[in-house]
């Protein structure tokens, strides 16, 4: 797991520092405050090696940018590590000679629909030093550059060969989509019988059932492709470390640590109460076996129905929210959130994640605050009539700040 990570003259701020949860710790703010660019570095942390091989350099001129991180891994918490860039040759030095020391199962859920899996029995030293999946291998396969070796055949023939075989995989799989639906009006993820689907070839395409009928795959929407995509590399990733740890006469890893790019995207608000404690559940289960297991998630969202997902499970000794924002100063600076139930979605988007004055359009906010000035007294440069009719144009008729307007203004005009 990943226990510390600053950062120093790198990034949208002049210092962060991170003391991470062992369990599960969400990361909220505006876009463009730096939260992909923290998850790729704790990838970077874990792993010892750059997403996609992009290096992350900092800016033009910056001559002491400096990185340190507290990786505890297999054999217990390492020391600290620090590395500072060196503008002659464009890298971070030094590094420790040595592999990272085993973090356990790395597996990063992309913004951009790919996935990075870092596999202690697969990578490091002379091997990969991690495989990155684009959105269409990840799909379709993937197979190494150099010599041609399959290294994933991908979500499409994976999920057909494993349902021919009727294997331990595709119950696995079945089990973790089972888990992941969101339940309630929204249809549950189950697999239907393969179709041969026109522009597609020779082969048989696995379907979801829904209740209007069959859907291939790759015609289901945006969110369900990315929760399919997830909880097949969850299955896959799993699967593969089990056999390549068997393959060495190894036990298989008792950690998995998942970072998640922006929970929520595309995923209807049914789905987004649901799928963050769902996936915490799925990962603890693939270790159920495992003697003290640990899960640890670092995820980022923009939505307080994912905040508001976790209030049940949150544990303040385990668990950890920071937000990104925005000073008067324009500096990005980091704060913990004090944990606290605010129930409702609402409530959450006025929380300390989320800083929002209310769950209103900006019309209608504007129009309540005019309203509330107006019946304070403060007056000047407004009329009650021209109050009421904004309050008209932006409030559904039902809002219950009506009977609150009407009995302070004195009724309809």
């Amino acid at each position: 797991m990943l226990e510390t990570l600053s950062l120093s003259h790198l990034g949208p701020a002049p210092a962060l520092e991170f003391e991470f949860g062992e369990r599960l710790n969400l990361l909220t703010g505006d876009n463009g405050l730096g939260k992909t660019f923290v998850l790729d570095l704790a990838w970077w942390a874990l792993t010892r090696c750059w997403i996609e091989g992009r290096v992350i350099h900092p800016a033009a001129g910056v001559s002491n940018a400096a990185i340190r991180y507290h990786v505890h891994g297999r054999g217990g918490p390492n020391s600290e590590v620090e590395c500072h860039y060196r503008r002659e040759t464009l890298d971070w030095s030094p590094l420790p000679v040595r592999r990272p020391p085993d973090p356990g199962l790395v597996l990063y859920a992309r913004i951009d629909g790919g996935f990075s899996l870092w596999d202690p029995e697969r990578n490091g030293g002379e091997r990969p030093a991690a495989f990155q999946f684009e959105k269409a291998e990840l799909w379709e396969g993937k197979r190494d550059p150099e010599d041609g070796t399959v290294i994933c055949r991908g979500l499409l023939e994976d999920w057909e060969t494993w349902s021919l075989k009727a294997n331990g995989a595709f119950k696995s799989l079945v089990a973790v989509l089972a888990e992941v639906s969101p339940g309630g009006n929204e249809a549950p993820l189950v697999p239907g019988q393969s179709v041969r689907v026109p522009g597609m070839g020779v082969r048989d395409v696995p379907t979801l059932m829904m209740p209007y009928g069959p859907v291939p795959l790759p015609h289901t929407s945006a969110g369900m492709r990315r929760i399919l995509s997830l909880a097949y590399m969850l299955v896959w990733a799993w699967e593969e470390h089990r056999a390549a740890a068997g393959q060495r006469g190894r036990e298989c890893s008792r950690r998995i640590v998942l970072l998640w790019d922006e929970v929520e995207a595309h995923l209807h608000p049914q789905w987004q109460r649901t799928i963050l404690p769902a996936v915490v559940r799925v990962l603890n289960q693939m270790l159920a076996s495992a003697d003290a297991p640990q899960v640890q998630v670092l995820a980022t969202t923009h939505a307080p129905f994912v905040l508001a997902s976790v209030e049940t499970i949150f544990d303040e000794s385990r668990d950890r929210i920071f937000n990104l924002e925005l000073t008067a100063g324009h500096e990005v600076r980091l704060e913990k959130v004090q944990w606290a139930r605010f129930g409702s979605v609402i409530e959450w988007l006025r929380s300390p994640a989320f800083d929002m004055k209310s769950g209103y359009s900006k019309e209608a906010e504007k129009a309540l605050t005019d309203a509330i000035r107006w019946m304070r007294g403060e007056r000047e440069g407004m009329t009650r009539g021209a109050v009421h009719a904004e309050l008209e144009r932006t409030l559904a008729e039902g809002d219950p700040f009506w009977p609150r307007w009407l009995s302070a203004s004195g009724g309809v005009p």
